[in-house]
């Protein structure tokens, strides 16, 4: 018999100052008849409210209440694992034609890693370690094919699927779970960072990030100190994954104000600062170098408003949810009207008040939107290191976003009146939104299917039409990527790459003058690019300024001291320019660092002739 709208309210009135024992004999129920009302409610149960040693308690309650309140991870995915093989599935075939996509933009990299078959090289990045390992793992599978890279990014996608799904299942119904853990599996917000290899870092994060609200849940629960240190263990994983783990201490504080009680979050408190320490030491370096560039940058581009950045950020990202149709790598179309802006800050208003409600009516709804928050914390900052919104950076927050709209489905769902209904809806939205991202895999196949489907939506970033002009370059169309080039260079008059690459095309076409002029630029506003150097070095070798070419090479050896095709270019100057000791010099350092380099080995032969 189901309760009485009474007895559900006396419930909620008393379950703050009253154990469940009490109440069930004021109402003359069962305490396991008020423990499944609580479960299908977001009202606290306390420790002591389960009183399982009282006398009075059937042992056949006990048994069902412990299967009910106490449950562990292996007997939710024993429990559901035909519900997980599903939710694994709608990811499979959701990301199936994402297969066979190459290596695109920050990914290309990859191929010219140096030493990247060595273990000991992802070392040297503690802060991105495991996405190192991995690489070399991949390359040792299979050489590089795109695929094993980018395998790593859907199994983290699957582990924090089956993740959200056991969290959500531990802190409420598993109904409620799977319309989260579906949406999450599907949603195109969430492509960018599974299928760009070069995202892996954020599929790691919230991975571990879960698994780790899982453990701390769980010790919750049990108290077993086991759970604790799984927690640290993850914490670690984490810290070795991105340094945008430094958050994780504080959405455990959170979870802990949420499902926790008052006496545990004070000790969570000293713990969380603890943990604080220990990530701001481990990236202490990365601290440093952050500080030296702030204060060695140009501050008037260097920082952001964040009145005016943090309403846009997060009300973007719930537009792009609800509506993700814009979706792009560079998200800079970001014009917006007084009134436009005035509406944004009222939404970013009105989730923050929902937080509030959520604290005092509904922990689903508070956690959720502290989780969107906190786990964008180390983008929404004024020194301008990230972009104001990217999709791969909502990765982890998406699981709060998911969750409250799971929660209004489930609402739904539960009512006998409208399940029906709901059922239709939640289908219709995941069909919709597997398709979507289907389309969107396509954006990632290649360069060119990624630059042009980003020159669509982000026609005034500088960085799209520089990118748009490489497309073109390959294609042979030599006038349009020059087009595409100036394009980037009116937008940003001050971008480095755009005029280098303006240079390689002026090159191409004969226009050796102007090659010269875009190269000179690029090293005006980076003169840390060698590579605009080393072509400079080319042209005046052509030309037979053999000692302007000198000078070049030499900068650019200043930048790239190991760089060995820049000492063999070196050594052809030197030979040119009739110094022989020196061009041996260059010729004999090649050699150690490449024993089989022909063109030295060419180089000193025509020095003893």
């Amino acid at each position: 018999m189901d309760l009485t709208e009474n007895q559900k309210k006396y419930i909620k009135k008393k379950i703050k100052s009253r154990e469940v024992d009490r109440i069930a004999n004021d109402l003359g129920l069962s305490i396991k008849k008020i423990n499944d009302y609580l479960l299908t409610t977001n009202y606290r149960i306390k420790e002591n409210q389960l009183a399982i040693e009282r006398k009075f308690i059937l042992k056949s309650e006990i048994d069902e209440m412990s299967h009910k309140v106490l449950p562990s991870i292996k007997s939710i995915i024993k429990d559901n694992w035909i519900t997980i093989l599903i939710l694994i599935g709608l990811a499979i075939i959701t990301y199936a034609n994402s297969l066979g996509n190459q290596f695109v933009s920050d990914d290309r990299p990859i191929l010219e890693t140096k030493n990247i078959y060595e273990w000991g090289r992802a070392f040297k990045q503690p802060s991105h370690l495991l996405g190192e390992l991995i690489k070399t793992i991949a390359f040792k599978i299979n050489g590089f094919n795109p695929f094993f890279y980018r395998l790593f990014n859907y199994l983290f996608h699957f582990a924090t699927i089956v993740g959200v799904f056991v969290l959500v299942s531990l802190l409420s119904q598993a109904r409620l779970a799977f319309i989260v853990a579906a949406l999450f599996a599907v949603h195109p917000l969430n492509s960018e960072a599974v299928v760009w290899i070069s995202a892996i870092q954020y599929t790691q994060l919230a991975c571990f990030s879960i698994w780790g609200l899982i453990n701390y849940r769980i010790w919750q629960i049990n108290r077993q100190w086991i759970n604790i240190f799984a927690v640290i263990v993850l914490f670690i994983l984490s810290l070795l994954s991105s340094e945008k783990s430094i958050v994780f201490p504080l959405i455990i504080l959170i979870f802990e104000l949420a499902y926790g009680n008052i006496k545990i979050f004070k000790k969570t408190l000293v713990v969380v600062t603890l943990f604080s320490v220990v990530a701001g030491f481990f990236y202490q370096n990365l601290i440093k170098t952050i500080i030296n560039v702030f204060l060695n940058y140009d501050k008037q581009s260097f920082i952001t408003n964040l009145l005016t950045q943090i309403p846009i950020a997060l009300t973007l990202y719930w537009q792009l949810l609800f509506w993700p149709d814009k979706l792009t790598l560079y998200h800079s179309e970001f014009y917006f009207t007084i009134i436009n802006y005035i509406i944004r800050v009222i939404i970013t208003g009105a989730i923050i008040g929902f937080i509030i409600y959520g604290y005092k009516k509904n922990r689903i709804i508070f956690f959720s939107l502290a989780l969107f928050i906190i786990s964008l914390i180390p983008f929404l900052t004024p020194f301008g290191f990230s972009w104001i919104v990217a999709e791969r950076y909502v990765y982890l927050g998406s699981v709060g976003m998911f969750s409250v709209i799971g929660y209004g489905l489930w609402k739904i769902i539960k009512n006998k009146k409208t399940e029906g209904l709901g059922y239709l809806i939640f289908i219709i939205i995941i069909l919709l939104l597997m398709v979507r991202t289907i389309f969107r895999n396509m954006d990632w196949k290649n360069e060119d299917t990624l630059w042009f489907a980003t020159g669509k939506t982000s026609p005034s970033d500088p960085k799209t039409h520089n990118n748009l002009g490489d497309v073109y370059g390959r294609q042979g169309n030599l006038e349009k990527s020059a087009e595409e080039f100036k394009i980037a260079i009116k937008l940003n008059p001050k971008y480095a790459d755009a005029y280098h690459n303006l240079g390689n095309t002026y090159k191409q076409m004969g226009r050796v003058q102007e090659a010269v002029g875009s190269y000179q630029s690029a090293i005006k506003y980076n003169p840390k690019l060698w590579q605009s150097y080393q072509n400079l070095a080319v042209i005046y070798f052509s030309q037979k300024k053999f000692v302007q070419a000198e000078q070049m090479i030499l900068q650019a050896i200043k930048i790239d001291p190991e760089n060995i095709g820049l000492k063999m270019n070196l050594g052809v100057v030197y030979l040119n320019l009739e110094k022989k000791e020196l061009a041996k010099e260059q010729f004999e350092k090649v050699l150690q660092l490449d024993p089989t380099n022909k063109e030295a080995v060419e180089g000193l032969r025509l020095i003893k002739n």
